[in-house]
């Protein structure tokens, strides 16, 4: 009952509003928060992030995530979409969106990108913790909504800051539960300790901030990242919630692998919620450059 109980409390909670997953290594998932921010750093970029919240207790968030989107040069855009699936408690949630962003370059080092997104979420309650005749029966219905969202990212130099709205429908659902608006909002500075080059290996730091909120509750994450080379590792501190380690690799600049582990410091843990697992996989692509063949200087006769 003890390991019951807080997912009980959890899923009544959000009876009345569905909130947007969490996800420590936030940048995995960008595109699906923030529209703007697809493809803005090469060709084509596919994730794969799943997530296994709070794993003491039955019932528990249980998510994954797919992204993939695409540049397209010629018109200064990218493309893409995104599927979700998430259990917690008694609900079941998938999600799936199309994106499109426009993309303006202001300078060789300055950028500001545009982007929406609109898809459809299904949702179903389903029989775990209590018997149908219990709830009226519309409660158990599956129902299907659209959703969409808005972002707008910006560049400078070593900065990146970026703002986005979700869910801006507000869908009400046949079993009373509603879309909740979300704001995120992010930012992260590149901190080049050592230069990086193919002779010379590159250290960064990087400190990044990252803010989720429904107008009623927030959350933000503070991330730390060091990366050298290829190889990360960080440390997040999520307020009122958690503290997170993570570790990543990019392999030849084209896949990624990486892992984060969170250990709950809330006041309704008190053991019980125990510790939270999330694992990505990456795949990155960028056309290679063609350079131009000078033609050598002739004798002029």
């Amino acid at each position: 009952m003890r390991k019951l109980l807080p997912a009980v409390l959890l899923c009544s909670s959000s009876a009345f509003a569905q909130q947007e997953p969490q996800f420590t290594q936030f940048w995995n998932a960008l595109s699906y928060f923030n529209p703007a921010t697809g493809a803005r750093d090469y060709d084509h970029e596919a994730y794969a992030v799943v997530r296994d919240q709070w794993s003491n207790f039955y019932g528990n968030p249980s998510t994954q995530l797919l992204t993939y989107t695409a540049k397209l040069n010629g018109i200064h855009s990218s493309v893409g979409g995104s599927y979700m699936h998430e259990n917690i408690g008694f609900s079941n949630f998938h999600k799936a969106k199309a994106t499109y962003a426009y993309q303006l370059q202001l300078g060789r080092r300055t950028s500001l990108s545009f982007g929406i997104a609109a898809g459809i979420q299904y949702m179903k309650n389903t029989t775990v913790f209590f018997p149908e005749p219990l709830v009226d029966s519309t409660f158990w219905a599956p129902s299907t909504r659209f959703t969409a969202d808005f972002g707008v990212a910006f560049r400078w130099r070593k900065l990146d800051v970026g703002l986005s709205v979700t869910q801006l429908p507000q869908s009400k659902y046949a079993n009373g539960y509603r879309d909740a608006l979300h704001l995120f909002g992010f930012a992260g500075y590149d901190i080049i300790v050592s230069g990086n080059s193919r002779y010379k290996p590159g250290f960064i730091v990087r400190p990044q901030v990252f803010l989720k909120t429904d107008f009623s509750f927030y959350s933000l994450d503070f991330n730390l990242l060091f990366k050298y080379n290829d190889l990360y590792a960080g440390v997040t501190l999520r307020s009122k919630d958690c503290v997170g380690l993570m570790a990543g690799l990019d392999i030849k600049g084209k896949f990624r692998v990486s892992y984060a582990y969170d250990m709950s410091y809330s006041k309704l843990n008190n053991g019980v919620f125990g510790s939270t697992h999330e694992i990505g996989l990456g795949f990155m692509f960028k056309k290679r450059v063609k350079k131009m063949k000078v033609p050598k200087p002739t004798d002029a006769f």
